[in-house]
């Protein structure tokens, strides 16, 4: 189910089946506006709304760089008010995953002795929903 898009960046999207919002990313040429947007305002009420407990971001296909208000942004809001609103797993495409973002998560789970929000990285889209499916309390 489409929640939000922004043409050529930016899919936000609902997986019922397994409590997920999936981020996929077309490119990181976005304004802090829109990412603020697409992910606090448009993915985690909607996944507040619906009882989400995972958050799947998928950049296998992304063009850019992750610019650094949006590697400041997760650490300092993001992962915090994904914790304090239920999303117990970000799971990343690894395929798509830049080595900044997976710094940005380590650190973060670093912090959190992974205990709020567990990390899990996957080759693909089908591993994401699988491991779900088998590990995630849904």
């Amino acid at each position: 189910m489409l929640i939000h898009l922004i043409p050529k960046k930016i899919e936000v999207t609902w997986r019922e089946d397994v409590k997920a919002i999936v981020d996929t990313w077309k490119s990181y040429f976005i304004e802090q506006f829109e990412f603020e947007q697409s992910v606090l305002v448009k993915g985690l009420e909607h996944a507040k709304a619906n009882g989400g407990v995972a958050w799947i971001v998928d950049s296998s296909k992304a063009i850019g760089a992750m610019p650094q208000f949006m590697i400041d942004f997760i650490d300092n809001e993001i992962f915090p008010a994904f914790v304090n609103n239920g999303i117990k797993y970000f799971i990343t495409i690894s395929s798509g995953a830049t080595v900044v973002a997976k710094r940005t998560i380590a650190k973060y789970s670093e912090k959190t002795d992974g205990k709020d929000l567990q990390h899990v990285e996957v080759e693909n889209m089908e591993e994401a929903i699988k491991w779900l499916k088998e590990n995630a309390e849904l």
